[in-house]
């Protein structure tokens, strides 16, 4: 056997083997992609996170695969015509995109099924899986592939669903704009000006490509009326916190601090007028009285207080007439003796000129 009929061999063995490949890699991917999703899944508690696992592995390895054919169309000038085909690399990429298409799909049915919405859902992915085959079949699986960079937007709201804190809706919108509108407008028109060269004159992806767009700009109109939305609310928040005023809080009065010294009540305005200096004396002799017999009146409470399980109401109420102190002495106490006599003579003179 000589050496070129062996390599012969062996390029139909490889050859054989690839296309076998190719005839099961849409159900590779669709395998693997399921068993990524319930690895993942645990992580994510509620479903709207789960919803988004695979299309963010999906944007992101579409955005990846795309990247050789957008090198090629951007060294070229921008001409299409001039990108290689990459078939087998091209065949593998449509081919995990349908598997995506379906996985999401069917995890959604199972997982997340409010989730998934009936046009951009249901109809878009079953939509798509025709358009990838109609490639497949046509041998446009590399313009696809080009047009696959419109993932990166996807990517980017993807990421941003399953982390919170990496969202930044001005990415989203500008990458958003320059590829699925910018690029997308771009893609259309070259397909339709270089037909002949590129499709043997098929019109075919640029009809897909012109009914896509219209979708794409309703998702742009969105995205623009969520910026307007909420830059109209932020408006409002900042209006309302000028307009209105803090309530001024009134500190409560501050109370003077405490002292050892004891104080005896100030006397009310009408009784300090009628006060003389000796009743202010008398009224200091009944405080010192008072004082001095403080100590056995504690003494006389608390002996009432330890007979008056063993005595009836009416004796109770004679030891405590007994133990405080008399009328008088209260009335030296405050200083209001002096008026009291007063009082009683007035009332003795009254009677008698009666």
């Amino acid at each position: 056997m000589t050496f070129s009929s062996s390599a012969v061999s062996l390029a139909h063995i490889v050859y054989d083997h690839i296309e076998h490949l190719q005839l099961n890699a849409l159900f590779i991917s669709l395998a693997s992609l399921v068993v990524l999703y319930h690895a993942i899944a645990p992580f994510f508690p509620n479903d709207k996170q789960k919803s988004w696992i695979l299309t963010t592995i999906s944007s992101a390895s579409m955005t990846l695969a795309s990247l050789p054919f957008v090198w090629d169309y951007a060294t070229t000038g921008g001409t299409i015509t001039d990108v290689r085909h990459f078939d087998v690399w091209a065949y593998y990429t449509c081919r995990f995109f349908q598997a995506y298409l379906i996985a999401d799909l069917l995890m959604g049915f199972v997982h997340y099924r409010k989730r998934v919405n009936p046009l951009t859902g249901w109809f878009h992915h079953i939509v798509y899986v025709w358009i990838v085959e109609y490639a497949v079949r046509m041998e446009w699986g590399y313009i696809f592939c080009l047009a696959a960079f419109m993932e990166l937007p996807t990517f980017v709201l993807a990421i941003a669903s399953l982390f919170p804190r990496l969202r930044h809706d001005v990415l989203f919108a500008s990458t958003f704009l320059c590829t699925r509108i910018l690029l997308h407008v771009v893609l259309c028109v070259s397909t339709l000006s270089n037909r002949a060269a590129l499709t043997d004159g098929s019109v075919g992806p640029s009809i897909i490509l012109a009914c896509v767009f219209p979708l794409h700009a309703f998702w742009f109109y969105g995205c623009l009326k969520g910026f307007v939305a909420r830059a109209r609310a932020a408006r409002s928040r900042t209006t309302s916190t000028a307009t209105s005023t803090p309530a001024q809080s009134t500190p409560a009065p501050r109370r003077p601090a405490p002292t050892t010294e004891q104080h005896s009540p100030a006397p009310s305005p009408t009784l300090s007028l009628r006060i003389r200096p000796h009743a202010a004396a008398a009224r200091r002799r009944g405080l010192r009285q008072a004082l001095r017999s403080v100590n056995w009146r504690w003494t006389r409470v608390a002996d009432l207080r330890d007979a008056a399980g063993r005595m009836g109401l009416g004796g109770v109420r004679e030891n405590l007439r007994a133990a405080l102190p008399g009328r008088e002495s209260v009335y030296a106490f405050v200083g209001l003796e002096r008026r009291r006599r007063g009082v009683v003579d007035g009332a003795a003179r009254s009677v008698g000129v009666m």
